[in-house]
């Protein structure tokens, strides 16, 4: 996709004060901008005074971030021998599908490191990477796939963090991934999740939801069993002692 950009500047003394003030901004020469007067007016006595126009001013075609992406990443995949090339997602507008015979293996990398990588390369190069909307990169359907495996890591992890009845960390995440484990586990009223560290070592801690467990009927571990014994000696101590005192009372 192409944008055309536009100004609209007004109480501009003249036409060429308001190309020099768009040529500024946009740091773009005067030679490559049109410009429209849309209105003219005098202040003054009997219109002798200054002129205030307002001017339209019309600079070159800019591609958008996504179309810079795609051509930006198209260079560096003719650069590395990779027979892939890359295009728009459809349903997704800050995405960049790469696709080609070697898109599966070189692309995507270990674990998605070579894709992860690139991801952060042409953000790097065309805007800031921690501002958001970032541009994303997938290839051959790797997202999905691995959106897939981090739901059933995170159901695995909180079994384990019911089952032993202690906090679990996983291993560092992308924004993106994280965001498939604190979904997945919403709903889950026996535990709770949340991000620590900073990036690029920031990562989710799956907690047991003591309270919830405590009224569930899943069979406990060891340390769960530990914990649910401990409750019930506090509640029968703090019995004991409301009966004391109220005896005392009489």
């Amino acid at each position: 996709m192409i944008q055309q950009k536009t100004m609209t500047l007004e109480d501009m003394p003249s036409v060429e004060e308001a190309l020099n003030k768009a040529s500024e901004l946009w740091r773009v020469p005067v030679e490559e901008l049109h410009s429209e007067v849309i209105s003219e007016e005098k202040s003054g006595f009997l219109g002798l005074g200054a002129k205030k126009l307002t001017v339209k001013i019309t600079g070159p075609e800019d591609p958008d971030l996504i179309t810079k992406g795609v051509a930006f990443l198209d260079e560096v995949l003719k650069l590395m021998n990779f027979e892939a090339s890359t295009k728009q997602n459809e349903n997704d507008r800050n995405m960049i599908e790469i696709e080609g015979k070697d898109a599966s293996d070189y692309v995507v990398g270990r674990y998605g490191d070579a894709l992860k990588s690139m991801e952060y390369l042409v953000n790097l190069a065309l805007r800031d990477p921690k501002k958001e909307p970032r541009l994303k990169v997938d290839s051959c359907g790797y997202r999905a796939r691995r959106s897939k495996s981090l739901e059933r890591l995170a159901e695995a992890t909180a079994r384990q963090a019911i089952k032993f009845g202690r906090p679990i960390k996983l291993e560092p995440m992308e924004s993106w991934e994280r965001w498939v484990i604190h979904t997945t586990l919403k709903s889950n009223p026996e535990v709770s999740t949340e991000s620590v560290g900073e990036s690029p070592s920031r990562k989710v801690v799956v907690m047991p939801n003591f309270e919830a467990n405590a009224e569930s009927e899943f069979t406990p571990g060891p340390a769960m069993m530990r914990v649910r014994a401990l409750k019930e000696r506090n509640n029968v101590r703090n019995s004991r002692s409301h009966s004391g005192s109220r005896k005392f009372r009489r």
